[in-house]
């Protein structure tokens, strides 16, 4: 019972700080050893924490993900952590996000982990009055032809 009541509350907490074709504003999203997890071969592990999308905004808001952990484990594994992203034409604007000790890491023969933290992605993208804090964060890709990419505080 203890497990669902956790995974009820995880899932419900990635449910309302995901925007899509909106924003985030006036908000603040505090998630604490959130996990997340796919393994096998072929595994992907998607973790979005405070993310906007299609002409993303975040705004006057803050972000706290601590102790966030996303594995992928398998051969041809893929990774994928978004902390406090804002993506297609992208904006952050007075936003604080913290990312203490987040772990991204795939696994496996092939496998990709891609972290970003802070980030605004496309064209007219924008961060204005943002600090990210991301100490201790990690991103791994182990095994035969693996990749890992870490991208904080960017706009690109």
């Amino acid at each position: 019972m203890k497990l669902f009541v956790k995974s009820a509350l995880v899932l419900a907490l990635g449910l309302t700080s995901v925007a899509f074709a909106g924003e985030i504003r006036d908000t603040t999203i505090r998630v604490d050893g959130a996990n997340n997890a796919a393994v096998g071969d072929d595994s992907q592990a998607l973790q979005r924490i405070g993310v906007a999308t299609k002409e993303g905004r975040i705004r006057d808001s803050e972000i706290d993900a601590r102790n966030a952990r996303n594995i992928a484990e398998g051969k041809n594994s893929r990774a994928r952590q978004d902390i406090g992203v804002a993506d297609d034409s992208g904006r952050l604007n007075n936003v604080t996000v913290r990312a203490r000790a987040a772990h991204n890491h795939a696994v496996g023969e092939n496998s990709l982990a891609s972290q970003e933290i802070g980030k605004a992605v496309g064209s007219g993208n924008v961060l204005r009055d943002v600090t990210v804090l991301a100490d201790e964060a990690r991103n791994h890709a182990g095994g035969k032809d693996t990749r890992a990419a870490q991208k904080i505080g960017v706009a690109e």
